[in-house]
């Protein structure tokens, strides 16, 4: 192995293929960075330039752009209060407020950091234990995933000041994620007779709708300026000092742990793992309720949590043929156009062993770039609130649409698009959480498979999900979860009542 990977960095190393390697690694901190598009996309519109490349170039590269885009969702996020990537949608919880606060270059630096640490824990993870974690992930079984899935919407609802509000827009996410044809059936679903309704309502651009779109209604509603803009502000250093660095390494390494094994868990992702390490951090946390004014640990922990999935998601895609999130599956896709198929036999053959470890020695070299990339775009991208906002939501706005556009296109999603802006812009004047409505609709697919699938199993028997260790955990977590965050609730209103 130790051979294999030596010459797997030689491989990364050498001229072009570093290029490559760090040119995908800036354009998917680019993409990341522009709400709409994500790591997927950039996959998408990489596709006719690697097509000329070598396999393991290629492959390389899109690990880049993969890993980068996982870092430029949270630049958005922490400028806008529009994540970029639906793996940024924690990161503005703190970032935004530290933005607000004047600090916009200390969010980004603290992000890009905590980044690289996630991201390297990953990278090292994937390089020693990618077989032994990708057993661990194909032990799971449909009772456990459903479990995971409401897992996942339970720490998504508890992460609001408000939980009920949460448990509502999480539910209503469930019940959108509804719309379609059903998988086990085949009968159409709440189409009302349309035949563009039967693949139901896709991700991106609900998720554009809610945070992006949303954003710009609520600026013009303002009469044009966005709340915390700060057009003179100074950047400063970017570079995390001492004490932010003590505040986040903690927050981070538990964040990138969590990423690398939520990552190989196959079907969830970023946009889980970062909700599930926030709430982690903050339970951990000397100081709870600072988490959500703009404190460090609370940038770190879904940073490097999100960043710990892309080397998670790429266990159980390179050791099983199975990906690990949506943009795992884009890269599957990739990989099977220019003809790799992985699996198994990817670490027997000589060709495929070349690959695997020209992959996994630049994950690790890949965090290195990232860092560099991440602090130089730091410094610069804060500049974006300098322009005016007549000027930026409009380019927003262009973007939005462009990017739901290109998701499959078809103009019936920049329509959708638009619907879920105004849901969304709505919520947002009622204080609802749009995380949990999103959530909702990426967990209710797999929600609803795996309860369908344990139940035909089990002829039925709901005790199932009671009797399979994994599943009882997940839900008594969960259920715990929730009623202590009702309770505590409860109790800080009663708290606020008496002062």
């Amino acid at each position: 192995m130790i051979q294999n990977l030596i010459a797997g960095f030689a491989n990364v190393f050498r001229p072009f293929t570093f290029l490559m390697m760090s040119f995908g690694t800036l354009v998917g901190v680019v993409i990341g960075a522009l709400p709409g598009l994500s790591g997927s996309t950039g996959i998408i519109l990489m596709l006719p330039l690697i097509y000329k490349l070598d396999s393991d170039v290629a492959l390389v590269m899109l690990c880049g752009l993969f890993c980068g885009s996982m870092y430029g969702g949270s630049i958005s996020a922490i400028l806008l209060n529009t994540p970029g990537t639906p793996s940024a949608t924690a990161t503005l919880l703190d970032g935004y407020p530290m933005n607000k606060k004047g600090n916009a270059g200390r969010a980004l630096g603290i992000s890009a950091v905590s980044s690289f640490i996630g991201g390297l824990i990953s990278a090292i993870c994937l390089a020693l234990l990618a077989p032994q974690l990708a057993k661990v992930a194909l032990s799971f079984t449909s009772p456990d995933f459903f479990a995971l899935s409401i897992f996942g919407l339970s720490i998504m609802a508890s992460t609001d000041k408000n939980v009920v509000k949460g448990l509502i827009a999480g539910f209503a996410g469930l019940l959108i994620s509804t719309v379609g044809v059903d998988g086990v059936a085949g009968l159409d679903r709440f189409t009302f007779g349309n035949y563009k309704l039967m693949r139901g309502f896709q991700l991106l651009p609900v998720l554009i709708g809610v945070f992006a779109l949303s954003e710009v209604f609520l600026i013009v509603q303002k009469g044009g300026e966005r709340e915390g803009a700060q057009r003179d502000q100074y950047v400063g250093r970017v570079f995390p000092k001492s004490d932010d660095l003590k505040a986040l390494l903690g927050s981070a390494v538990i964040g990138g742990l969590i990423g690398v094994f939520i990552g190989i868990i196959p079907g969830t992702g970023g946009a889980i793992s970062c909700f599930l390490a926030y709430q982690v951090a903050k339970k951990l946390s000397k100081h709870p309720d600072d988490f959500g004014s703009g404190i460090p640990e609370g940038i770190a922990a879904p940073e490097a949590s999100n960043n710990g999935t892309t080397g998670g998601a790429l266990i159980p895609m390179l050791c099983l043929g199975v990906p690990g999130d949506t943009v795992t599956s884009v890269m599957l896709g990739a990989l099977t156009l220019i003809g790799v198929k992985p699996g198994p036999q990817l670490f027997v053959n000589p060709d495929g062993v070349k690959i695997v470890y020209a992959i996994l020695a630049g994950m690790i070299v890949i965090q290195f770039v990232m860092l560099i990339v991440g602090l130089a775009m730091a410094k610069v991208s804060p500049f974006v609130l300098r322009v005016p906002q007549t000027v930026l939501m409009p380019i927003i706005a262009v973007l939005c649409v462009v990017g739901a556009y290109s998701n499959s296109n078809n103009l019936f999603d920049v329509l959708i698009a638009i619907i879920f802006g105004i849901v969304g812009f709505f919520m947002k004047k009622f204080h609802y959480p749009g995380a949990p409505l999103v959530l909702g609709i990426v967990l209710g697919p797999i929600a609803e498979e795996n309860l369908n699938r344990a139940l035909i199993v089990s002829k039925n028997d709901w005790t199932t999900f009671l009797t399979h260790p994994i599943s009882c955990t997940f839900l008594v977590i969960s259920i715990i979860i929730i009623i202590y965050s009702i309770i505590k609730n409860i109790h800080d209103s009663r708290k606020e009542q008496a002062l």
